[in-house]
């Protein structure tokens, strides 16, 4: 038995409901299945000196402290993590109602290069945002992610959750309660605590593979452990690896993917049927648009169309305006994946050497890689990239020189999207005890990068200088059109309307994106259950010491950057900073923090039945300033079975490096522009401001936890959080709508920028720390076993409800929502201000998320029933006639599973063998105007979804 397994504490008072506290510090009474002695409890010496096990768990710092009984806690065990069928990271927080959407994710495509791609997933505790959730590893931070994508558009950095081996997990802890004053930045909505597995003695090895129906996805997962004593037992190694690999999902796989125009999809709502804004399509295609200024703007079509006005040859004209609906491109209809493949590789290692009784030395290490592949559609140019094509170019049928405004070149191909991603952990530490003191130190250092390979992409300044050869033999032409045939795809099957390779080879390139983060840390810790004794028990105590250092660089091809910019080569003029077609320019960045911090915890009982914690911490920045923050929780347990509860706390979150350091970083969405009365892509150029100040938050929860029955357990909780100084940015459609507000009473919106024809150019935007925000919910959980002799039958409740998500408008935001409402008429009524007033049940804010599970047990078999519930909410970007926003109905999906415990004499023996379905009843996600046609934050494309698994120890 290794140091601080167990430990005699004398003077550890024991109040009444310290059974409840224990059970609810280990399992949290949500997802794990009632233990009562066997793992937690104290037991009972015959001279009525009680000994306790010396656990941590996440909610204090003091060693085998009662507080962390006292605060809402949910807790996965090993058990409950395989039962939710999870091979990933993203599946496995999926599964958890507290977790909010998850907006980094495989089928997020808003973004392109500019948006963190591959094997990541994101962590976004009761939904207020990524980057409010602490997340930690072992009780110590894990590097943050390297790469970034704008959330409230501004950049939001994660950790990632696939880092992890799903199946090396010894538990998962999920402290739903603000903790800066425990464990510093980012614990505004609570903590998540990977822990690994560390007791592992002997042999473990397992594999699970599964499908979703209908589909070529498919995931595999392999994993062994292995532990052992050695050095006369005072020496413990344990290894763990894991091995997964996955086939991915193409658009064309799903019908709610495979056509980007779901006007007319069955599952629309009624009142919403032929809404333009379910249709995806693109304007830019191989039907080109162009700008002259005799022809004024054209387009291409087939020649014997009615309204040809221009004869570009045999089999193609040009005709005034844009082109009708029917030309858009669809790349659904391309080869283009929904969900990537992923190859992938963890490795840890945990060592401990007890150098004598009072003195152990810890070390872990980790080590993840993983690649993972997509096909995407090839880009257009961005409104920021129009150029001139000469009037003497080879294909040019106007005889004068023409704005390209708005093309793909599909018959470059498609491109192909590899992003590696790699990340080290290493610790190495002591821990010792000296009478009831524990302290331990430990030094850290961890590493993650990614590397983003974009293949045939498009250089904007080769396309142009392709297209303005005067030889038809080097020359390429954009007048071409597509496929009559299939409009909506690619070019035409005919051989001779294609451009040759040759040509396109001249303009095609290779585009990386290579990020990095990293984190160095050393801590020392300092407590004692029993510090002393008062009036009412023993008062514990922690103190400790932290400095970290954080870095982040972001690396861009020169393409991207603004090294390589796009001129036009006809008139000279400095189109884009960004010469790779499509991709707006965000220059290479980089920058570092170092922080300094302190904390004090005590443990108080204010009676017998009564225990407070206090505690504070205090973190030193030296970029962005310095915070203090305090935190006071009180449990009242009048009996045995009924605990009371309730915390304050005040929380910070300090502005993420880039949000501090990116400056000129361009951005290009489609917008409407009331002057013009149309919609067009619009550049908004944002910068970071070494000007902000930490977010600050007060928490404020309460709750009940009640055991009337043994192996019964109900939790309710309350919660709110107040934050102010959130980071944001004023959208680019509100600046439009402010513009269009201002134009009427006679003056103009200085942040944009126009042309002489009234086009903008660019908007000027500044992250800034903007106005309050308040979400408030309530958790249900519910966990009952009961042992009979026809098994042992186990239920299990979670929900998470949420009564309030208000962000408070910037005062622009609020006078265009007022004068919306008085009906001003320079403001249309269908454009929303997006990211103010009320977002509950708006995208990604349900109002509801829950499961119940029934599980029953007898002797060597058992099995499971699951149902997940998703409640309805509003897809905002979809509004009808009357402003309202198109509903996204509630989704219900059934989880299955039987499993077989193998006795026998011979090898198979201590194997278990799971046959088990995810979305029995093959749901599908509800239709929405996003990528792929659903909101991948909050639903999954993966329908019924079979799995085998296998197990065995020796």
């Amino acid at each position: 038995m290794r140091l601080y397994e167990r430990r005699a504490l004398n003077s550890v008072s024991k109040p009444s409901y310290l059974r409840l506290c224990l059970f609810l510090a280990l399992g949290g009474g949500v997802l794990v299945s009632p233990v009562y002695a066997q793992q937690s409890y104290v037991e009972e010496e015959e001279a009525a000196e009680p000994a306790i096990e010396r656990i941590r768990v996440v909610g204090s710092n003091i060693r085998g402290a009662r507080a962390a009984g006292n605060l809402p806690v949910t807790v996965l065990s090993e058990e409950d993590i395989r039962a939710t069928g999870a091979a990933t990271g993203d599946e496995l927080l999926r599964s958890i109602p507290q977790i909010g959407d998850i907006s980094f994710n495989n089928e997020r495509t808003i973004g392109g290069v500019n948006d963190a791609r591959g094997d990541v997933a994101s962590i976004n505790l009761r939904g207020i945002g990524t980057g409010n959730t602490l997340t930690l590893l072992n009780g110590r931070r894990l590097v943050l992610h390297p790469g970034t994508q704008t959330e409230n558009f501004v950049p939001v950095t994660t950790v990632n959750s696939n880092t992890l081996p799903v199946r090396g997990l010894s538990r998962l802890e999920v402290l739903r309660d603000g903790a800066a004053a425990i464990y510093g930045s980012d614990a505004v909505a609570g903590v998540v605590n990977y822990v690994l597995k560390d007791d592992v003695d002997g042999t473990q090895v397992a594999a699970n593979y599964g499908g979703s129906d209908g589909t070529s996805f498919d995931q595999l997962t392999l994993t062994a452990l292995h532990g052992r004593t050695f050095n006369d037992n005072q020496t413990y190694l344990s290894l763990s690896a894991a091995y997964y690999t996955r086939t991915g999902m193409m658009a064309s796989e799903r019908d709610y993917s495979g056509n980007s125009d779901l006007r007319f999809h069955p599952d629309i709502p009624a009142g919403f049927e032929g809404n333009p804004s379910l249709d995806n399509r693109l304007i830019a295609s191989p039907w080109g648009h162009f700008i002259g200024d005799s022809i004024g703007t054209v387009h291409i079509q087939p020649a014997g169309s009615e309204n040809c006005e221009y004869v570009v040859d045999d089999e193609v004209c040009a005709a005034s305006g844009t082109a009708d609906r029917d030309w858009y491109y669809d790349p659904a209809l391309e080869d283009q994946s929904m969900t990537s493949d992923v190859d992938r590789f963890n490795v840890f290692g945990y060592l401990t050497h007890q150098i004598n009784d009072n003195l152990e030395f810890f070390a872990e290490g980790l080590w993840y890689t993983a690649e993972s592949t997509r096909l995407r559609e090839q880009n257009a140019n961005l409104a920021a990239q129009r150029f001139t094509i000469a009037a003497d170019a080879a294909y040019n049928p106007f005889g004068e020189d023409v704005l390209l405004r708005n093309y793909r070149a599909v018959d470059a191909g498609g491109r192909r999207i590899v992003v590696d991603d790699d990340s080290y952990r290493t610790l190495a530490g002591l821990r010792g005890m000296f009478g009831y003191w524990d302290w331990e130190s430990a030094v850290l250092y961890s590493r993650a990068t990614t590397l983003d390979m974009d293949y045939n992409r498009i250089r904007g300044d080769a396309l142009q200088n392709a297209i303005n050869q005067t030889d038809p033999d080097l020359a390429y032409n954009p007048f071409l059109g597509g496929d009559p045939m299939s409009p909506n795809s690619g070019p035409s099957a005919d051989p001779g309307r294609r451009n040759p390779q040759s040509v396109i080879d001249t303009f095609t390139v290779d585009v990386f994106r290579e990020s990095t983060s990293e984190l160095a840390l050393w801590d020392f810790k300092l407590s004692n259950p029993a510090v002393f004794d008062w009036y009412a028990g023993a008062i514990g105590a922690a103190v400790g010491v932290e400095y970290r250092y954080e870095a982040y660089e972001d690396e861009r091809d020169p393409l991207l950057s603004g090294e390589l910019p796009f001129v036009d080569q006809v008139t000279g003029e400095l189109l884009s900073d960004s010469a790779a077609l499509g991709s707006s320019s965000t220059p290479s960045a980089d920058g570092d923090r170092n922080v300094m911090s302190a904390y004090a915890e005590l443990e108080v009982p204010l009676h017998a039945t009564l225990d407070m914690q206090l505690a504070a911490r205090y973190e030193d920045f030296s970029d962005v300033g310095s915070v203090l923050k305090p935190k006071l929780a009180l449990a009242w347990g009048p009996t045995d079975w009924v605990q009371f509860r309730a915390a304050y706390t005040e929380g910070f979150r300090a502005p993420n490096l880039p949000q501090v350091v990116e400056q000129g970083v361009t951005r290009s969405n489609t917008r409407y522009d009331p002057l013009l009365d149309m919609r067009y892509g619009v550049a908004e150029v944002r910068g970071g401001n070494v000007e902000l100040e930490p977010e600050e938050s007060e928490n404020l929860s309460y709750g009940v936890a009640l055991s009337p029955l043994e192996n019964l357990l109900i939790t309710v909780d309350w919660w709110n959080i107040e934050q102010v100084g959130t980071v944001g940015i004023l959208n680019s459609q509100t600046h439009l709508l402010y513009d269009a507000l201002l134009r009427a009473e006679g003056s103009v919106n200085e942040a944009i920028v126009r042309n002489d024809a009234g086009e903008v150019l660019y908007i000027e935007n500044q992250y800034g720390n903007l106005n309050p925000r308040t979400t408030e919910g309530m958790d249900v959980s519910v966990s009952y076993s009961l042992p009979t002799d026809m098994g042992t039958f186990r239920f299990n409740l979670n929900a998470a409800q949420l009564t309030k998500f208000e962000q408070t408008p910037d005062p622009i935001s609020a006078l265009v929502i007022a004068e919306q409402a008085a009906g001003n008429p320079a403001l249309p009524q269908d454009i929303a201000v997006l990211g103010a007033g009320d977002l509950r049940r708006s995208n990604g804010n349900p109002e509801w998320r829950g499961f119940a599970s029934v599980g029953w047990e007898y002797g060597q078999w058992g099995t499971q029933l699951r149902v997940n519930y998703i409640s309805d909410f509003d897809n905002t970007s979809v509004t009808n006639d009357d402003g309202e926003a198109m509903p996204i109905p509630s989704m219900t999906t059934y989880d299955v599973f039987a499993d077989y415990r193998i006795r026998a004499a011979n090898w198979l023996d201590e194997s278990r063998i799971r046959l088990g379905v995810r979305n029995l009843t093959d749901e599908a996600p509800p239709v929405a105007s996003a990528s792929f046609g659903y909101i991948s934050d909050v639903h999954s494309n993966r329908g019924r979804y079979v799995y085998l698994d296998y197990s065995i120890a020796f």
